[in-house]
């Protein structure tokens, strides 16, 4: 699956390489094509080097939510893996709550 590709101003990736994980939308330079709102997009640098997978919403000034840093296929067992592991360490944290 081809992602339509988001490009940040420069110097806007400082954050995300810091591990944060929303994209305001006026750290965006570019998004090519017109991706719809909840659509998948990759995000990257103003040199367009990788920097994950995130979920697009234009009409937010948070505008892209990153969900990997990877090149991860996000699908239903992308997400089920994602709620075992919270499981696992919410058990690990406070045992014994329901």
């Amino acid at each position: 699956m081809t992602l339509a590709p988001l490009r940040l101003n420069k110097n806007e990736e400082r954050r995300l390489r810091a591990g944060h994980v929303w994209v305001f939308s006026n750290e965006v330079a570019e998004v090519v094509g017109a991706p719809e709102d909840g659509a998948l997009v990759e995000v990257t640098d103003v040199r367009g080097a990788f920097l994950g997978i995130a979920t697009w919403n234009h009409r937010s000034l948070i505008c892209a939510r990153i969900l990997t840093r990877g090149r991860d296929v996000i699908d239903v067992d992308f997400f089920a893996r994602r709620l075992e592991r919270a499981l696992r360490l919410r058990e690990q944290v406070a045992p014994g709550l329901d």
